[in-house]
């Protein structure tokens, strides 16, 4: 089958979370036998987004046509966002729908990340007759108030979508409230980089090292919840020699979360390593104990889907999907900014260390949340797709 993803972008070492659930299952579904092509049109307002004019490159027998665009803020302010995908977004992502259809040939479906991209795959799919499969992973939904360019553009691409997937059963849930949108739920997945961990993992003993290490990665953004976790660690008033926390991530909450650190004098304590890749991000996980993740908003985290990869238990918020993922054998499950109920199962967790398997927490994820896992459960919708184009 030929697939074309529609993605936000590609990662880079500046921006490696920028399109990276986007990469990771384009990739998986090559390894699984698919021809895959990925566009993006990147119009962020940042430094640092390459060279302006269509890129095209290949990793890992997938296609990328990435365009470094004008930034969309400028067009936000004077057309409106909806206008702006609908016009300025919807052209650019033609111009590279046909140079992809020119010389790679035309897709049999296309495949959008996040309901901005559903939202140009619709206007694609009603001008070329392509079949359009979205997966909406956006945690903007989940909030009381949908703003009402969001809501305009979500009614639009969910009524001409032939299959939208959900990353998770409450999103699921809250799709179909809003707007009245039958869904598949197929979970997020780990990436590639977490595969060959799987033979150089070592049990829990009660001899372990100490300090006890644990490890998030994160935006620091408030949705993130750091700011709670820090506030937890303080009222836990652990031994400040039994632990270290490790916060991998940038983002505009890092001065607040550095006040906090120096207020509660954890600075041997809490440390924030700022932005890191995948690759980085595998070789802390491996040192660490165990995962933190104590979100206010999450649909189906990814992060904690690399921790239980790796075998680490975790201690999360209960917000989104993480019911679904986290469960008593993997980890600690707790009410969203409850810093006392998280100060308590940050104490659990070093108290019953030696309670959790890491094999068979990996092993669980594997068959749960592995790139040939989802890629099946892809495909699957897929071919049901296309094969309702030919009855």
């Amino acid at each position: 089958m030929y697939i074309l993803v529609i993605s936000r972008g590609y990662p880079s070492k500046e921006y490696p979370q920028w399109g990276c659930f986007e990469k990771d299952q384009a990739e998986a579904l090559a390894e699984y036998g698919h021809k895959v092509v990925v566009i993006s049109v990147d119009a962020r307002f940042a430094d640092n987004r390459g060279k302006p004019g269509l890129h095209r490159f290949e990793n890992n027998g997938v296609v990328y046509y990435n365009y470094v665009a004008v930034p969309g803020v400028f067009f936000y302010k004077w057309m409106g966002s909806y206008n702006y995908r609908r016009f300025i977004s919807l052209h650019c992502h033609r111009l590279i729908y046909e140079r992809v259809c020119k010389e790679i040939g035309k897709p049999d479906l296309l495949y959008s990340h996040y309901i901005h991209k559903t939202f140009i795959g619709a206007l694609l799919k009603k001008r070329y007759n392509v079949p359009l499969v979205g997966i909406e992973h956006l945690s903007k939904f989940n909030e009381t108030v949908i703003p009402s360019s969001l809501d305009k553009e979500a009614r639009f691409a969910y009524g001409n979508v032939d299959s939208l997937i959900c990353v998770s059963k409450t999103l699921s849930l809250r799709l179909k409230q809003l707007y009245g949108v039958d869904s598949t739920v197929i979970y997020n997945m780990y990436g590639a980089e977490f595969e060959s961990l799987e033979q150089d993992i070592k049990s829990f003993s009660d001899d372990f090292v100490k300090p006890f290490v644990f490890v998030s990665t994160a935006s620091l953004i408030k949705r993130k919840g750091f700011d709670a976790l820090i506030n937890a660690f303080a009222l836990a008033n652990l031994d400040k020699k039994q632990w270290i926390m490790n916060i991998i991530g940038e983002g505009e909450e890092k001065a607040n979360l550095e006040y906090l650190i120096r207020k509660f004098d954890l600075q041997n304590n809490v440390f924030l390593l700022g932005r890191m890749s995948k690759i980085e991000i595998v070789s802390h996980l491996r040192k660490s104990d165990a995962f933190v993740l104590t979100s206010r908003n999450e649909n189906f985290s990814v992060a904690v889907l690399e921790a239980l990869a790796t075998g680490l238990p975790v201690v999360a918020t209960a917000c989104g999907g993480i019911r679904e993922c986290v469960n008593e054998n993997n980890g600690i499950i707790v009410a969203v900014d409850d810093i006392k109920a998280i100060a308590a199962a940050l104490k659990r967790m070093i108290e019953n260390y030696s309670s959790y398997n890491r094999e068979l927490i990996a092993e669980d994820c594997k068959s749960r949340f592995s790139p040939h896992a989802i890629a099946s459960q892809l495909t699957d919708v897929f071919d049901k797709v296309l094969a309702s184009r030919l009855e």
